[in-house]
């Protein structure tokens, strides 16, 4: 087994029409390994009605696929600028990339053809936590309101992903059947200054503090392309809303002008208290099927909770260094305390999970606030020790 502590995860959202123009930019640059996850895109959608006397607002979905890969950091910028310039996700509504630093754990390492990244990707530069991104973790069904009431704020495009879910509900007995295993996983994309708000909109609307409704956690991105397409209908001007916002983003530098009102003085306790947890995503990545044990032990050593999502897997190794004879693959995202971190990662360390055919691979990165239910009796212990419900 290896460890690599330097390593730009990138992560790349777009509707499926664009996917042609990002695999063929995935592969100009010989990208190793790329985690493919299926979802949606939801946006407003006006319609007029009665010959134009009458609008209304409706939410549309969109397919959209997620790929998540792994970069040399020095090369981070330059491929998400080469990815993005490719599919023209500076566009609204193309999608949107953006990267954070994690360490992994795996058998064989990730091999890169440095040379062609020299060429094509061009940029060295690292950018600055500009974005945070909030997942949040709700029953099945519950998504579609809790992401129309972030696009009437304008805060962000909302993703859907679905998992099923492994915690609160094992430990129910027969009260189990209150709390559905089907989960769905929604990303928040918004500027790092409205993070805080958008966390206080969707404990309220989520009901995160009742037991079995969610769980929800926020960690902070360097974004390039973010799709700001919240709102679909008649064209009133020459440039969209969208656009003009990106390029006062670029002329000023930041979206930090862009910061709501209601965020401003907004440093409540319980947010303070939250930003000082010192909190880590584990996430387990395996073929599909193996992950179910792992999990298991997680919640027996202390972890609250877990979710698991299928990938697939596409490799092209450079070298053909390893060549995967399954492509179906799931991971399990934890978020922990580090001394939990510490005990599960010995725990799976005495396991075969880094061998066999099909090996698997651990991703470790910051969490920088996490919110879920708690018992009255934890109330004096730290707001997660657990993980995704």
């Amino acid at each position: 087994m290896s460890e690599q502590t330097a390593f730009s995860k990138i992560n790349c959202v777009v509707n499926s029409t664009v996917t042609p123009l990002i695999d063929k930019a995935l592969k100009d640059l010989s990208i190793p390994e790329v985690y493919i996850q299926q979802a949606k895109q939801i946006s407003l959608l006006d319609r007029s009605t009665l010959l134009g006397l009458r609008s209304s607002t409706t939410l549309e979905e969109a397919r959209a696929v997620f790929y998540r890969f792994y970069a040399p950091p020095e090369y981070e910028t330059g491929i998400m600028r080469r990815i993005a310039e490719a599919a023209d996700l500076y566009l609204p509504g193309r999608g949107s990339i953006y990267a954070k630093t994690v360490s992994i754990r795996r058998k064989n390492p990730l091999t890169f053809d440095r040379d062609k990244l020299e060429n094509l990707a061009g940029s060295k530069e690292t950018g600055k936590d500009n974005y945070a991104v909030i997942y949040c973790i709700v029953p099945r069904g519950a998504a579609s309101s809790l992401a129309a009431t972030v696009l009437e704020m304008g805060l962000c495009v909302p993703l859907i992903s679905f998992g099923h879910g492994m915690g609160l509900r094992d430990r129910l007995g027969l009260l189990r059947i209150t709390i559905p295993v089907e989960k769905e996983v929604i990303y928040f994309i918004v500027p790092k200054i409205d993070a805080e708000l958008l966390e206080s909109v969707i404990i309220h609307k989520a009901r995160l503090d009742l037991p079995g409704q969610g769980f929800l956690y926020k960690t902070y991105i360097r974004a390039v392309a973010v799709n700001l397409h919240a709102r679909r209908g008649k064209r009133q001007s020459a440039a969209t809303m969208e656009q003009i916002i990106a390029t006062l983003d670029d002329l000023r530098g930041s979206s930090d002008w862009r910061r709501l009102e209601a965020s401003a003085g907004e440093k409540g306790e319980k947010a303070e208290q939250r930003a000082k947890e010192d909190l880590t995503c584990l996430s387990l990545i395996a073929e599909e099927g193996t992950l179910d044990v792992f999990g298991k032990t997680a919640l027996d050593i202390g972890a609250g909770g877990a979710t698991f999502i299928n990938l697939e897997l596409r490799s092209q190794q450079h070298g053909g260094e390893h060549n995967p004879s399954s492509h179906a693959r799931q991971i399990c995202d934890l978020v922990i305390s580090n001394d939990l971190k510490k005990k599960i990662l010995t725990q799976v360390q005495g396991t075969e999970f880094f061998d066999g055919v099909n090996p698997g691979m651990v991703e470790i990165s910051s969490a920088h606030s996490a919110v879920t239910y708690q018992k009255p009796k934890d109330k004096k212990a730290s707001p997660l020790q657990g993980a995704l419900r």
